[in-house]
């Protein structure tokens, strides 16, 4: 995968996000990925499934975001039937490759139910590693799984024993509305206290629908934090800015597997699904530009409608992330 910047995506950037994004760039939701670490995974055909070392993806970042000085959160890519142990220390190790990254660069380690305590502990000691990635496929319902079904109890009590960050996707078909994930989320954030939760996707808001029904109550939880990446719902990024502590939102983009790909994220009913380019539209400019370009113009709408000083604006994009990963370290 080795996109390009064409003249619609340079238009976009000069014209609406050049004077948006800030000198500094913090990207808390990017996956990273070797074929090294397939396991006996070797038919699936997912979209993550994509080869990604720090380099390439500092190489593309840098590209999407000319001038900009860069840091990555580098979340496991979530593959059933991986070898985890060797994604896992893989991960720990790219880190280390982050000389020529001028902002702080954050491994993290793949979770999986059946990890045990002692496992988790041990490899989270050695590796240094303080971001957990758990993900609904390892449920056996991935649609409408409780949280603690791909991320067991066990495992959180290591989590808040270390301190350590829980970076979150959401189950259910309403997410972030879902009363039982509300419930769970209220219940989790008090008996674990030590645990910071950052809800993956503005708490899985491609559907802004979802989040107003929820928004409030998850503001009220003073541990949950949201990424905003790949979400290009300007009502859902401008609900977040209006409802939660403007210091708990971390700007991120899904790179490189969806952030950089060609198209966006629109909204039906209660439900979202990806638009890629069409063959040719007679009324209009047919092209797409990326993902996270579309997300950006999102984020930039909805910081104009919420007001957001420079400052605010650059606590989003990049201050927040580095106090939060700072603090645990």
């Amino acid at each position: 995968m080795k996109p390009e910047l064409t003249d619609i995506d340079m238009s976009i950037w000069e014209r609406e996000l050049e004077d948006f994004v800030p000198e500094y760039v913090f990207d808390a939701h990017t996956h990273i990925w070797s074929e090294a670490h397939k396991g006996s995974n070797t038919e699936d055909s997912s979209a993550l499934r994509l080869p990604v070392s720090l380099e390439v993806l500092h190489a593309l970042s840098s590209m999407l975001f000319p001038n900009r000085k860069l840091g990555y959160l580098m979340l496991a890519t979530p593959l059933k039937d991986i070898d985890y142990e060797g994604h896992n220390t893989w991960i720990a190790e790219e880190a280390k490759f982050s000389n020529n990254v001028p902002l702080p660069v954050i491994p993290s380690m793949l979770i999986v139910p059946s990890m045990t305590y002692e496992y988790v502990k041990t490899h989270a000691l050695s590796t240094k590693v303080r971001v957990l990635k758990p993900y609904r496929v390892f449920a056996r319902d991935p649609k409408e799984c409780d949280i603690t079904e791909f991320l067991p109890e066990q495992i959180l009590e290591v989590a808040d024993e270390l301190h350590m960050i829980v970076t979150l996707h959401l189950s259910k078909a309403l997410g972030p509305a879902d009363e039982k994930n509300l419930k769970d989320l209220e219940y989790l954030t008090k008996k674990y206290p030590n645990v910071t939760w950052i809800l993956a996707h503005c708490a899985r808001a491609f559907n802004s629908a979802h989040l107003e029904r929820s928004v409030q109550r998850l503001a009220a939880m003073e541990t949950v934090f949201v990424d905003t990446s790949a979400v290009c719902d300007p009502f859902s990024h401008y609900l977040i800015l209006k409802y939660l502590d403007r210091q708990k939102i971390l700007f991120g983009t899904d790179n490189i597997s969806a952030g950089a790909l060609r198209g966006t994220y629109i909204t039906f009913g209660y439900g979202w699904e990806g638009y890629w380019q069409k063959e040719h539209l007679e009324h209009c400019d047919h092209r797409c530009t990326f993902i996270s370009y579309e997300q950006l113009r999102s984020q930039r709408q909805a910081a104009i409608m919420a007001r957001l000083s420079n400052d605010e604006i650059e606590h989003v994009f990049y201050k927040n992330s580095l106090k939060l990963f700072s603090d645990q370290g």
